[in-house]
């Protein structure tokens, strides 16, 4: 009996205590053991019932430090960003081989990180030669798609009997090589992981598509004149930066919603912001563009390397979109325009300006999807960005999710509604007359006047 009172008491002191802590009347006098409470404590409306708050310094010095983390990010980010910047005008003003050679370095690089995605897991498996077949595949993709232009470009330096082998073969040697991967894949196969490892082929020749095929179609721009290359570039780096800055300076102060559930840090303030200003850009800045012949006339990646290196004088016939022509204003504009005291009725503007607009809203509504795509991907692998090689932007995959598909719009854009290209296919050819009087170079005389006899009666009948 003496060990249990004691313990009955306390229970009941402390049904009563916690009855007068809610401000009820106790049903029963406390024991003269314990002292009543001179007041009943009321409990915080903004509080529950036994559970603390932080202290207001805790939760003003937490604050604080986000702010300072924010800041800290926004000026590594913007100090790198810089920094990618004048690296990229340095390489653009050197010559199109080399901005071109820019670009299969780039594709290099973002293969290397979307295959690093599933490596841990395939070592795991221990499976032997997976990162050996994906270079293979990407080294035969790469003959496949470039040793045309390899040929062309070194077959002054190249003995003379190579070149022709290397031309008869050109086809087969890519054809060969990909027969030899499939092989080497359906040897290495074992029962009992075959899900997995047509799994990791799949992953192979997806990232292909993507990378290669859509970055080959950059290249193509790029010969046709460093316009086609520069102003997609720059409207998605304008999209990118405007959403940025608008997001951090008005995200969530007008629509406290999500854009996307796979990037929670974009607002729909930067999104509508950044559409705005990248059309604006992209407007007057193709009309910048079009003023130096540089960026305007096309090249072939048959020039010397030499030829127009370093920003050299290019002269060329201008294409019809790059001339000024007047435009008839709308009904509208013209009405508008009257009611504020103005006579106009027609604009003088550079045709490639409306072309602009066209891609100034593909980069910012259909072009950001590339970011939403990448964006899942690391959300499946659980990582934060595919690589940390550029300080507050990741790797190069995290800068060119957007550019790839912006490439290949352009390519179908201009092919489509400009012209300019002959297109055979995604990675078919862009013949030019350079091209062909080369492989022309390389017939017998034989052959060689039977090609002249046929042009001269095409061009009698003409």
């Amino acid at each position: 009996m003496s060990n249990t009172t004691p313990r009955r008491r306390t229970r009941s002191a402390s049904r009563l205590e916690i009855e007068e802590s809610l401000g009820r009347k106790p049903l029963a006098e406390p024991s003269p053991d314990v002292e009543p409470k001179s007041q009943p404590t009321q409990p915080n409306a903004s509080e529950s019932p036994g559970v603390r708050s932080p202290p207001a310094t805790e939760t003003s010095t937490s604050d604080m430090e986000a702010a300072q983390e924010r800041y800290r990010k926004f000026f590594t980010r913007s100090i790198s960003g810089l920094v990618m910047i004048l690296v990229f005008a340095i390489i653009l003003y050197s010559s199109h081989f080399l901005v071109s050679l820019f670009v299969v370095v780039l594709q290099v690089v973002v293969f290397k990180e979307i295959i690093a995605l599933r490596y841990i897991e395939a070592k795991e498996k221990k499976l032997w030669g997976f990162r050996t077949l994906h270079w293979y595949f990407l080294l035969c993709s790469f003959i496949y798609v470039y040793s045309n232009v390899f040929i062309d470009k070194f077959s002054k330096v190249i003995p003379a009997p190579l070149v022709d082998i290397m031309v008869q073969y050109q086809l087969a040697t890519p054809f060969v090589l990909y027969v030899a991967g499939a092989i080497f894949f359906i040897l290495t196969l074992r029962k009992n992981k075959l899900r997995y490892q047509f799994g990791q082929l799949t992953w192979t020749l997806m990232t292909l598509l993507v990378v290669v095929g859509q970055s080959h179609t950059v290249i193509l721009n790029i010969f046709k004149g460093l316009f086609w290359f520069l102003l997609p570039c720059s409207c998605i780096i304008c999209n990118d930066i405007m959403a940025y800055f608008v997001g951090f300076a008005f995200g969530r102060k007008f629509v406290n919603k999500r854009l996307t559930k796979l990037s929670p840090n974009k607002t729909w303030e930067g999104f509508i912001g950044a559409l705005i200003l990248t059309v604006i850009w992209a407007f007057f800045f193709s009309q910048f563009l079009a003023q130096y012949d540089w960026f305007v006339c096309p090249r072939t990646p048959y020039d010397s390397v030499a030829e127009g290196f370093l920003g050299g004088d290019l002269n060329c016939a201008r294409d019809s979109i790059f001339n000024p022509k007047i435009y008839e204003l709308p009904t509208v504009v013209t009405s508008v325009l009257s009611l504020l005291g103005s006579s106009r009725t027609t604009v003088t503007l550079l045709p490639v300006q409306l072309h602009s607009i066209v891609f100034g809203l593909f980069a910012s509504l259909v072009a950001p999807f590339g970011g939403f795509f990448a964006s899942a991907m690391k959300r499946a692998f659980k990582i934060k960005d595919f690589d940390n090689l550029f300080p507050g932007h990741g790797g190069v995959t995290d800068r060119m999710d957007c550019q790839l598909i912006m490439g290949l719009f352009t390519y179908v854009y201009r092919a489509t509604f400009v012209g300019g290209f002959v297109a055979v296919g995604l990675m078919g050819a862009n013949y030019t007359v350079e091209q062909i009087f080369q492989h022309v170079q390389r017939l017998s005389a034989d052959d060689q006047r039977r090609l002249f006899g046929l042009l001269n009666q095409t061009l009698s009948q003409a």
